[in-house]
């Protein structure tokens, strides 16, 4: 399984060796292309994922627009989980996850 941190700034809160699952692969990815190159490869490999999303990249894309990816994608990564300070973000994302089913969390 791989786990995708995807934030312009922060720091993941996990390591390969801390990551509750064993075996899990955690990777940071900074932009939005990066983390949807990153989705496109769990999905042509088969390999399971989960994502953990900020709102705010830093950039015009958002983690709104990585939402409305795996949505028009119908891609189902294993969680979702959402770190954004961005309360209206925050809120966007979650309303338009939870609209097509998808497992939400936040911390």
């Amino acid at each position: 399984m791989i786990f995708i941190f995807v934030d312009d700034e922060r720091k993941s809160p996990f390591t390969n060796e801390t990551f509750p699952i064993k075996g899990t692969t955690v990777l940071t990815c900074r932009t939005y292309n990066s983390a949807i190159n990153t989705i496109q490869h769990c999905v042509e490999q088969n390999v399971p994922f989960m994502l953990d999303l900020d709102h705010d990249l830093g950039e015009e894309k958002t983690g709104y627009d990585i939402c409305k990816y795996l949505v028009e994608n119908e891609i189902s990564p294993i969680k979702v989980v959402l770190h954004t300070q961005n309360v209206v973000g925050r809120m966007n994302m979650r309303q338009l996850l939870n609209r097509y089913g998808y497992n939400v969390g936040e911390y």
